[in-house]
């Protein structure tokens, strides 16, 4: 009797779990990722595209307020798609597509996630999980970043910085960085050279880096107009590419002066001197100048190519000159900026005397007073010597 008692129980209990499996209010009969049903296999999806996933489902109850959401974790923002059914009637199969925008900062070449599909009403929930593979597609190339000054003045140079990542599934070769101001007719290009798919890639890779930083130097015209621009930021290698767009303001021009400390110096054929020039920007902004010299042949002129000066700030530029060993005369050499020139004068005379040159001349005269000395001491002794045979003779 006891027995009995303990069965029946048991037997309500587990009737009444099969009943609520029985009545779950719908069941999912198949998912379609990108075209393909996904059947307990892994289905592969390119990274930053977006996707069909197609649901069919079939109510075993009426039901209301019906939710449906597709989602995927483990990136840097989740990944999901839902959609208000609202009313479903009991024995009806529905189908329903959702657009899922997959990923765009997948780590590895390839990585398995999971797909959940969950069906909701107020009271309860279905869900159902499938494997998924996301791989990379095979070339791509991403700007990370684009660092430059808004706000800018005519004729200046404007050094515009820029972070390109290889977000592919291969190497990109000879990637090239262009910078184009469209409307002013401005385009500057510099080169960023290979990135692996991966940092530190160590598979056939020529480069151990997927990322690099370079900075281009944009030469705002002196004649722009103050207004704000668009400016263009391309990536691209012969595979892939990529653009991003921004705005620059800008405004009058630089407010700027040129000073020579000494604009004219003394020296010897093959010796080096050194001219300072001081930069002043008396602009509310940052000031980018590009320097270059123009010399004669006989003078080796060093000047730095770009100089930066801050907002009412001032630089001091070292000019590194040499003279060639066979100069002589009076030579005019310019350090240039845009449209502002300083002239120096170099004044060459004869050849500069070695360091080692002297070093054998001292030494040489050293030699020479030494021996002097010897050569006295010893005429001396032979003086006394003879003095003395004399002293001593006798008769």
């Amino acid at each position: 009797m006891k027995r009995t008692n303990f069965v029946v129980p048991f037997i309500a209990v587990l009737t009444l779990l099969l009943v609520n499996f029985a009545v779950a209010f719908a069941s999912v009969d198949s998912v379609e990722f990108n075209g393909v049903e996904l059947d307990g296999i892994t289905m592969a999806g390119m990274v930053d595209d977006t996707v069909p996933v197609k649901v069919i489902f079939t109510a075993n109850e009426d039901a209301a307020d019906v939710n449906l959401e597709v989602e995927m974790y483990g990136f840097r923002d989740d990944v999901s798609a839902d959609a208000d059914i609202d009313d479903i009637e009991d024995g009806v199969t529905y189908v329903k597509t959702l657009s899922l925008s997959l990923p765009d900062d997948a780590d590895d070449l390839s990585e398995e996630y999971t797909l959940y599909v969950r069906m909701t009403t107020k009271t309860d929930i279905v869900t159902e999980t499938y494997t998924v593979s996301l791989q990379r597609e095979s070339h791509t190339l991403e700007i990370l970043s684009v660092d430059f000054d808004s706000s800018v003045s005519a004729g200046e140079s404007v050094p515009v910085t820029v972070v390109v990542k290889n977000t592919g599934y291969n190497q990109e070769d000879d990637v090239y960085v262009t910078v184009t101001i469209p409307e002013l007719d401005v385009s500057e290009r510099a080169y960023v050279g290979d990135l692996a798919p991966v940092e530190c890639c160590d598979d056939g890779c020529d480069s151990d880096e997927d990322s690099e930083s370079k900075t281009v130097y944009v030469k705002i015209p002196a004649d722009a107009d103050s207004d704000t621009y668009s400016i263009e930021v391309k990536a691209y290698s012969d595979d892939a590419e990529t653009t991003e767009s921004d705005t620059i303001s800008v405004g009058g021009s630089t407010d700027s002066n040129f000073f020579p400390a000494a604009e004219s110096k003394t020296l010897k054929a093959g010796e080096t001197v050194s001219y300072d020039l001081v930069i002043v920007n008396t602009a509310d902004n940052v000031a980018t100048y590009e320097l270059y010299e123009v010399s004669s042949e006989d003078l080796t002129v060093t000047v730095p190519s770009i100089v930066v000066v801050g907002p009412r700030d001032s630089e001091v530029v070292t000019i590194e000159v040499t003279a060639d060993s066979d100069a002589r005369g009076v030579y005019t050499f310019s350090v240039i900026s845009d449209d502002k020139q300083v002239v120096y004068t170099a004044d060459v005379s004869g050849s500069k005397v070695s360091s080692a040159i002297i070093a054998l001349t001292i030494a040489l005269v050293i030699i020479f007073l030494v021996l002097l000395v010897v050569l006295i001491v010893l005429a001396t002794r032979k003086g006394s010597k003879e003095a003395e045979e004399v002293e001593t003779s006798y008769y």
